[in-house]
């Protein structure tokens, strides 16, 4: 399998980026725009100005980029199918990540925007919202938080995956079926969706689940 590795925050790199896509022949139909990056958590007063614009650079500019040099490819080839990956960080907050949830916010939003514009291109666009998956980035981020508590990794994603109606967090595997079907004419009359992938975290009153463990400790006593 061949690669391109590239910035997708500097336009020229996106250029050749798709010009290699092209290179192999057979048009182009297909984008799924999953670069991203996240931040340590600090709040809107404590976050360096750097940070925030990096990481819209990387999470919402990028895609713009790929999607500005890559509708045209599609238009040519009589359609297409854009999948953007965002975070259910997205559609909730968490606490300390000002950066990333505004970013994969607007991805939401720049998802209806070419849905809604090149429609008539039968061009289709869809957003899936992964909650915490087990990727290399985001065990990253949790090895400072198991280092705080004296534990490991497995053991943190226990803890705070225990208000998730499937009790656990989401390997790769489980989001790439979902990119599969969006990429796919199985999902031809699919667009403008945002379509959470979390295990069932976003139906959780966070408020009730609290005091659903109050109870549960109380009568365990």
């Amino acid at each position: 399998m061949k690669t391109c590795s590239a910035d997708v925050s500097d336009p020229k790199d996106v250029e050749r980026m798709v010009e290699t896509a092209l290179s192999f022949g057979g048009g182009l139909q297909v984008l799924v725009n999953n670069a991203a990056m996240s931040h340590k958590p600090a709040n809107i007063v404590d976050l360096d100005p750097a940070i925030w614009t990096k990481t819209l650079d990387i999470n919402l500019t990028g895609p713009f980029f790929t999607m500005k040099v890559s509708i045209p490819h599609m238009i040519k080839a009589g359609g297409g199918s854009i999948i953007n990956v965002s975070s259910l960080a997205g559609l909730r907050c968490i606490p300390g990540k000002p950066a990333y949830c505004a970013s994969k916010a607007g991805l939401i939003h720049l998802t209806l925007q070419a849905a809604l514009d090149y429609g008539r291109f039968k061009i289709r666009c869809n957003a899936v919202c992964p909650a915490a998956m087990t990727t290399d980035m985001f065990r990253g981020a949790m090895e400072h938080f198991a280092q705080m508590a004296g534990t490991n990794v497995e053991d943190i994603f226990s803890k705070f995956s225990r208000d998730v109606p499937l009790h656990r967090v989401a390997g790769p595997e489980e989001i790439a079926g979902l990119c599969s079907y969006l990429a796919s004419d199985d999902s031809s009359f699919t667009t403008g969706t945002v379509i959470p992938i979390d295990g069932g975290a976003a139906i959780v009153d966070v408020s009730g689940a609290a005091m659903d463990r109050i109870v549960q400790s109380v009568e365990a006593d």
